[in-house]
């Protein structure tokens, strides 16, 4: 096995193992071959990787994602000039490519975005209770700001 990382950006082109990733995720199993999925309409999620201010990266190991960041750049007005902030939506890394430098790599494409954009700076919300989790973004150069409580309406 050859254990080289390659962070790629996620798009139309290489969707369907970004798809078997989720899968692997969801399921904890690689998907059968019948369950490949070839034929189904993903036009929807093609537009919304398609948007300017999204930005899905994998990392890949032997031509299979084994890991993911999704960011989200929302500009601000006032003040700001229009600057922003990156917000990191989700970060998520295989089991078995855990402590390996994956999630860093990834949070690292975070900050170049951050840069490349001129920022405010990047953000994100992490449970309380993800000890391993807040450790990385530590290392990574977050701090905590306060204590949030996050809510959601679906």
């Amino acid at each position: 096995m050859n254990d080289e990382i390659i962070i790629v950006k996620v798009d139309s082109s290489n969707y369907l193992l970004f798809d078997n990733m989720v899968f692997f995720r969801m399921n904890g199993r690689e998907k059968y071959e019948e369950e490949l999925d070839t034929e189904s309409d993903f036009s929807n999620i093609y537009e919304a990787l398609a948007n300017p201010d999204l930005f899905v990266y994998a990392a890949m190991i032997d031509k299979r994602f084994i890991a993911w960041i999704s960011i989200v750049y929302i500009p601000k007005v006032g003040r700001t000039g229009g600057r922003g902030h990156m917000f990191i939506d989700e970060l998520w890394v295989s089991p078995e490519h855990r402590k390996k430098g994956i999630a860093k790599a990834l949070m690292k494409k975070a900050d170049e975005l951050s840069r490349e954009f001129n920022t405010l700076g990047t953000r994100l919300y992490v449970n309380t209770d993800n000890e391993e989790a807040i450790q990385l973004y530590q290392n990574c150069g977050y701090t905590g700001i306060r204590e949030a409580f996050f809510m959601e309406k679906l």
